[in-house]
């Protein structure tokens, strides 16, 4: 089952002008703004996963098909970017213990979810279609982290 977190989501897009959700013109500078803030908590899910499985290295088999999930979310975010943003801090903190980490990683993957689906009224059409399939993915994985506990 896990092995199919990474095909959840179609990870292409092609970004056009046009009205958001509500009909509304939606500036490039907006669209712009939004795709950085989605590739730039998509580098910090990335930093995420790896500090865990370096903490935890038995998870690495277990995490590397979320992982790669979350970096080709991030080619797509990056798509025509020609400076893609870096992760927004340090390296997170890992705990101890598998579970707790697995716990939060999964608390991570929904917030960075949540905040993509919160987006959506904002977006372009094309990048709401774009942020919609990523949260949707990324409450996929949430949930199948929390079922690899």
């Amino acid at each position: 089952m896990v092995g199919s977190a990474g095909s959840l989501a179609g990870c292409t897009s092609s970004e056009g002008g046009g009205s958001g959700s509500a009909g509304r013109a939606v500036s490039a500078t907006t669209v712009r703004g939004l795709r950085r803030r989605a590739a730039r908590d998509s580098e910090d899910l990335l930093a995420r996963y790896d500090t865990t499985a370096e903490a935890h290295p038995a998870l690495a088999g277990t995490l590397g098909p979320f992982r790669d999930a979350v970096a080709a979310h991030l080619a797509a975010l990056n798509e025509g970017d020609e400076t893609p943003p870096g992760p927004s801090g340090g390296p997170p903190e890992v705990p101890a213990d598998r579970n707790r980490a697995l716990t939060a990683l999964a608390d991570a993957e929904r917030e960075v979810a949540d905040a993509r689906q919160r987006a959506v009224a904002e977006a372009s059409p094309d990048l709401a279609r774009l942020l919609a399939s990523l949260a949707a993915a990324g409450s996929a994985q949430a949930y199948l982290l929390h079922e690899a506990r």
